[in-house]
C-alpha cells in the first residue's frame, strides 16, 4: 500500500510529467539522425551475440568492416543491456532504445529531485529536477550528439552523490551498498564520465569527512563503497584499460579532430551560442550550442544575492557550508570546460581521453540546477512570500521556454532491415568508429588530414574465410559453425595451404587443428587471422577466449559480488 501511495504522490506524478515533456518528441515510429548514429547497429549485434549464447560478448561480428570488432571489451555496455531488455520482450530496436532514453530521463529527474529534496526541501527538489532535465547540454546529448551512454551516466550521477550523503548520515551497510552500486552503474554507463566523476567524489568525501562526527567509520564506509564499486565493475574497466594498447585508441581518440585542445568553450558561449545540429570545431563558432540557459543564469545570480542576505540574517553555518561547497563545484565544472583550464589538461594526460573539455557541462548541469533552486528556497526562508507559487511559476516558465529544443530533427522512416544490413554495419557504421581496431592495420589520411581505414567500400567481403594459395583446386572447405566468437570448418587439401579467417586478430583468438592449438600469423594489411593448414582431412576451429587480464577482471567482479551478497545476508 505504501508503494502505491508513492506512485500516486504529487511529486511522482510531476516527475513523470516533466520526463514525458522532455522526451515527447521521441514518441513516434520515426528514426532520427544524431552524431553518434551507431546505436541500432550496436544493439542489434548485442542481441545477436546473446542469442548465440554469449551473455557478455566482448567481440562481435559485422563491425570493423566485417572483420569483427572487440566492441564491448571497450565500449560501455549498460545502455544496450537496458534496451535489450525491452527488445527481448517484443519491442523493435528503435523503440527499445527510445524506452531506454525514457528510463534514463526518469532516473535523472528522480535523482535530481532527491538531491534537491535532501539538500533543501521537496518543492525545491521539483524545481531542481525541472531545471536539470531541461538543461541545454542534456538535451544536446540526446537529440544532437546522440551520446546516449554519456546521457545515461549523467542520469546516474545524482545517485552517486546521494550515496555519499547516505554514507555520511547513515553508518550502515545499506548506504555502502547503494553507493557502490551507483558507482558500478556509472562505470558501466560511461567510463569517460566516471573518471572525472571521481574528482567530485573525492571533493564530496573531503566535505563530508570534515563534517563527520565519527570520521573513522565514515572513512571505512567510503573506502568500502569505492572498493566494492570498482571491484564489481572490474570485469569491464580492467581489460578496457590494459588492452587498449593493442588498438588505435591512442592514435585516434587523443589526436587530430578529437584533440582536447580544439574543444574548449569560450566564456561568452555560456551566455549565448546559436542552437544548431552541427559539431564542435576549433574556435567559438561551433555548430552546436554550449549556452547554460538564461533562466539558469538569472536564477544563479538571484541565488547568490538572496543567499548572501539569508546567511547574514540567519547565520545558518551548516547551510552556508553546503551552499559554498555546491557553488565551488559549479565553478570548478565551468572552469574545466573553459579555455582557462588548458594548463590543467596539458598536465593530466589521462584527461585527453575525454576529448572534449565541454563534457564537464555534464556536471555543470547538476550543480547550476541545485544552486538556482537554492535561491528560491532561501527566499522562502527569508520572507513570507508564497514560495510554492513561485516554484510552480518557474517550473512552468522553464518547460515552456525550453521544450521546443527537446525534440529530434531530420526525422526519417524507420527501416530496421536496412539499418542492420551488411553495408550499413560493415561500412557506414564501421567507418565512423574504428578506434578499437588492431594497432598496425593499414590506414590512410583524408583530405582533412584525419586517419581513416585504408580500405575501400568495393573491398568489403562477406566471405568468412579466404584461401591464400596459388593452387586452390585441391582445397575443399565446409563451414560448420560461424558465430561471432567461434568458427569451425572441415578442411580437405591435397597439399598444405594458408587459410585466412576474415577476422581481426585481437588478443584472445585461438586456432586449433584437430583439437591441437596452432600458431596464428597476422602479418598482413589488416591483421587478419592466418594459419597454415597441412594436407589431408582436418577439423579447423577458431575461438575467442578470455585473456589473463579478462579472467582476472571477471574473477575480481565475482569475488566482490559474492562478498557483497555474503555481507548483506550476514547482516
Amino acid at each position: 500500500m505504501k508503494f502505491f501511495k508513492k506512485l500516486l504522490s504529487f511529486e511522482f506524478i510531476t516527475l513523470i510529467i516533466i520526463t514525458v515533456l522532455a522526451i515527447f518528441g521521441l514518441f513516434n515510429n520515426q528514426y532520427f539522425v544524431v552524431h553518434d548514429d551507431q546505436h541500432i547497429a550496436r544493439l542489434y549485434l548485442l542481441d545477436q551475440a546473446i542469442r548465440q549464447g554469449s551473455l557478455y560478448p566482448r567481440f562481435v561480428g559485422g563491425l570493423g568492416f566485417n572483420f569483427g570488432y572487440p566492441l564491448f571489451n571497450f565500449y560501455p555496455p549498460l545502455i544496450y543491456y537496458v534496451a535489450e531488455f525491452f527488445h527481448l520482450i517484443g519491442f523493435n530496436l528503435l523503440w527499445s532504445l527510445k524506452l531506454m532514453i525514457f528510463i534514463g530521463s526518469f532516473v535523472f529527474s528522480t535523482g535530481m529531485y532527491q538531491l534537491g529534496k535532501r539538500f533543501f526541501d521537496k518543492k525545491t527538489g521539483l524545481l531542481v529536477a525541472t531545471l536539470s532535465t531541461f538543461f541545454f547540454y542534456r538535451m544536446i546529448t540526446i537529440y544532437i550528439r546522440g551520446a546516449w551512454a554519456e546521457f545515461f551516466a549523467m542520469s546516474i550521477l545524482p545517485f552517486v552523490f546521494l550515496g555519499l550523503d547516505n554514507i555520511y548520515k547513515n553508518k550502515n551497510l545499506k548506504s555502502v551498498t547503494l553507493f557502490s552500486v551507483s558507482l558500478v552503474l556509472l562505470v558501466l554507463a560511461h567510463p569517460l564520465i566516471a573518471f572525472p566523476a571521481f574528482f567530485y567524489v573525492g571533493l564530496f568525501f573531503i566535505f563530508y569527512f570534515l563534517k563527520s562526527g565519527n570520521r573513522l567509520i565514515f572513512l571505512r564506509n567510503f573506502l568500502l563503497g569505492v572498493f566494492f564499486g570498482l571491484g564489481l565493475s572490474a570485469f569491464f574497466w580492467l581489460p578496457s584499460i590494459i588492452e587498449k594498447q593493442y588498438t588505435l585508441v591512442d592514435a585516434i581518440l587523443t589526436h587530430e579532430l578529437a584533440s582536447y585542445q580544439i574543444h574548449f568553450i569560450y566564456p561568452f558561449q555560456l551566455w549565448f551560442s546559436p542552437w544548431g545540429y552541427g559539431g564542435s570545431i576549433a574556435g567559438p563558432v561551433d555548430g552546436m550550442s554550449f549556452q547554460l540557459g538564461k533562466i539558469h543564469i538569472f536564477l544563479t545570480i538571484f541565488s547568490l544575492a538572496i543567499s548572501l542576505f539569508y546567511f547574514i540574517s540567519k547565520k545558518n553555518r551548516e547551510q552556508l557550508g553546503l551552499y559554498c561547497f555546491l557553488f565551488f563545484l559549479l565553478l570548478f565544472s565551468l572552469f574545466m570546460s573553459l579555455t582557462y583550464s588548458q594548463f590543467v589538461w596539458d598536465k593530466i594526460k589521462y584527461l585527453w581521453y575525454l576529448q572534449f573539455p565541454w563534457r564537464f557541462l555534464t556536471f555543470t548541469g547538476i550543480f547550476i540546477s541545485l544552486i538556482a533552486g537554492a535561491g528560491v528556497y532561501y527566499l522562502g526562508k527569508l520572507t513570507k512570500a508564497p514560495s510554492n507559487l513561485l516554484m510552480i511559476i518557474l517550473i512552468f516558465i522553464t518547460v515552456l521556454k525550453y521544450i521546443s529544443y527537446s525534440k529530434p530533427h531530420d526525422l526519417k522512416a524507420y527501416d530496421e532491415k536496412k539499418l542492420t544490413g551488411f553495408k550499413e554495419i560493415s561500412w557506414r557504421v564501421s567507418k565512423t568508429s574504428f578506434e578499437f581496431a588492431p594497432k598496425g592495420i593499414k590506414t590512410k589520411k583524408t583530405e582533412l588530414e584525419t586517419t581513416t581505414i585504408g580500405l575501400e567500400k568495393k573491398d568489403l567481403t562477406k566471405d568468412v574465410y579466404a584461401v591464400i594459395s596459388t593452387d586452390k583446386k585441391g582445397v575443399k572447405i565446409k563451414t560448420i559453425l560461424d558465430l561471432f566468437a567461434k568458427k569451425e570448418f572441415e578442411v580437405y587439401s591435397k597439399k598444405s595451404f594458408q587459410f585466412r579467417l576474415n577476422t581481426f586478430n585481437f588478443p584472445g583468438w585461438k586456432a586449433n587443428i584437430d583439437s591441437k592449438e596452432i600458431k596464428i600469423n597476422d602479418d598482413n594489411d589488416y591483421k587478419l587471422i592466418t594459419v597454415l593448414v597441412p594436407k589431408g582431412n582436418h577439423k579447423l576451429s577458431f575461438v575467442f577466449e578470455n585473456t589473463l587480464i579478462r579472467k582476472l577482471g571477471n574473477l575480481t567482479s565475482i569475488i566482490f559480488l559474492i562478498g557483497l551478497l555474503f555481507c548483506i545476508i550476514h547482516k
